[in-house]
């Protein structure tokens, strides 16, 4: 007998590791996010109480350049790249 299983109601999110409002490739990144419909979460960097996602954007996937968009553990990149943004799009719903 086959069983029903509810989907995790949380939907997927984007994170942005970012150096803060300074920065123009991360609020351009943002932007075109928003534009998309894409859900994202900022992570500034430079606080200090993110000491761990520094150490991860730097150490763990070697980013010397923000943003750092992350997708999932296998889908990431640095800088604002509006093709990549784009082209994970669909997987938000976002088909422009």
């Amino acid at each position: 007998m086959a069983t029903d299983r509810v989907q995790d109601a949380v939907a997927p999110v984007v994170t942005v590791y970012t150096t803060g409002p300074a920065c123009v490739q991360c609020t351009l990144t943002e932007s075109l996010l928003a534009d998309l419909d894409i859900p994202f979460v900022e992570c500034d960097i430079t606080r200090s109480e993110n000491d761990a996602a520094r150490e991860y954007v730097v150490g763990d996937l070697g980013y010397t350049r923000a943003p750092v968009v992350v997708v999932d553990e296998h889908d990431h990149w640095s800088g604002f790249q509006p093709d990549e943004l784009k082209r994970i799009a669909g997987r938000f719903g976002s088909g422009s």
